[in-house]
């Protein structure tokens, strides 16, 4: 089969942009405020039942409000994993079926949802049906599949399965690729979109299959996988990070035992991780007046996604030994933030891409949050006028958005 090779027409401008994405990402991650923290139920949850609750909230975490999907889903969910870690005289099956109910809508239809059993709490996701039988394989493979830390067996614990996972296949150098596709196979590979724990526990025990399976992985690791990328990048940096790190003194056999695991963890290579794809980052009113003068958009087959299109010019740059600073594909998701506030309102001539860069807003001031990354993208960042990339306004003009363009 012919390989596909996207066009660059002005290598400069790209790795620009490339530097200006990672500058906003950078910030995204610089407080906790920026991201959305969960509804727990009860404050007195482990680190490895909050980590769970996280992986169950972006199951469901599709076509709707994420702040619902954080509030409502994340108390009912973690209500539900506290007592499947904690209960385990309980099948998996009847702790889900416990916290799962029919009901009728005010139209008298019938439809189902997912509750809580303490409050008069209730979360209908967009595809609860399909989320139910991802979230049902989950808990039964995580309830068979052992996973032995330090001398111990693990069951039901997200966290021990990644961390048996990166202990199995440590010295891989796509590790961190083995342990998305062992997620991907934990919840989202259903056969008919119905689950099969039975079957998915026969491939992550069998060395054959789960190389097959990675190969299949691979080849499509940049489509249809967003909220196992999301969760991924989470455990990897930003308030998650933290939890999961906690999450693993909590399994380890003792602190240095803790350090040397959280210490693979950690370094375990960013630019594996994919761009989550989203209905954002696929705009085309981003994507293509952005790139209008930097890639040949008609070298790009139209079945490809940003996911895919950014990790092809990411490697091209990478290959060929570019300086893209601390760029890697999943910063880009800054587009979730970036394109409703910026080109969806179409605020082009205070845009860091825009004609007029963002000299306009940028008041440089220490004891200050940083203006352009609040009005772009809505984080909360100390200004720092050493080095800050607004002022040497390397991204300016470079999207088309806004301009009268002429043939």
């Amino acid at each position: 089969m012919r390989k596909i090779k996207i066009e660059i027409k002005n290598k400069e401008l790209l790795i620009k942009i490339f530097k200006t994405i990672s500058w906003l990402d950078t910030l995204r991650w610089s407080v906790e405020d920026n991201y959305n923290f969960i509804n727990f139920f009860k404050n007195d949850l482990t680190n490895y039942e909050k980590v769970l609750t996280h992986w169950i909230c972006y199951i469901t975490d599709r076509q709707m409000s994420f702040e619902i999907v954080w509030d409502k889903g994340g108390y009912v969910f973690s209500e539900l994993v506290y007592e499947y870690s904690r209960n385990k005289n309980k099948s998996p099956e009847e702790i889900l079926k416990e916290h799962y109910e029919k009901y009728r809508d005010k139209k008298g239809k019938e439809r189902f949802r997912f509750k809580s059993n303490t409050n008069n709490v209730t979360f209908a996701s967009r595809y609860v049906t399909n989320d139910y039988q991802n979230i049902f394989q989950t808990l039964e493979v995580l309830d068979n599949y052992k996973a032995t830390i330090g001398g111990n067996e693990y069951k039901r614990n997200l966290v021990a399965f990644i961390l048996h996972f990166i202990q199995r296949f440590k010295g891989k150098d796509d590790l961190l690729v083995r342990v998305a596709c062992a997620l991907h196979l934990l919840t989202y590979d259903l056969e008919s979109k119905r689950a099969n724990p039975g079957r998915i526990l026969e491939i992550l025990s069998s060395k054959k299959e789960f190389e097959e399976k990675l190969k299949e992985f691979k080849r499509t690791s940049t489509y249809g996988k967003k909220r196992l990328w999301c969760c991924i990048r989470d455990y990897k940096k930003g308030l998650y990070n933290k939890i999961f790190n906690n999450a693993i003194k909590e399994l380890a056999s003792d602190d240095n035992h803790a350090n040397k695991l959280s210490d693979i963890w950690n370094n375990l290579p960013m630019d594996q991780i994919e761009l989550p794809g989203d209905v954002w980052n696929n705009s085309p009113l981003f994507r293509d007046n952005l790139f209008a003068d930097v890639l040949d958009l008609n070298s790009i087959p139209k079945t490809w996604g940003m996911p895919r299109i950014v990790r092809e010019i990411y490697n091209q740059l990478k290959n060929n030994k570019e300086d893209i600073g601390d760029f890697y594909p999943e910063k880009f998701d800054i587009t979730f933030d970036f394109v409703p506030r910026m080109c969806n309102k179409k605020l082009c001539n205070v845009c860091l891409f825009g004609k007029n860069g963002a000299d306009s807003i940028c008041i440089p001031t220490k004891d200050k949050y940083c203006p352009v990354a609040l009005l772009s993208c809505g984080y909360i960042a100390e200004c720092k006028e050493e080095n800050c990339i607004v002022k040497e306004s390397i991204s300016r003009e470079i999207c088309k958005g806004g301009l009268k363009r002429f043939s």
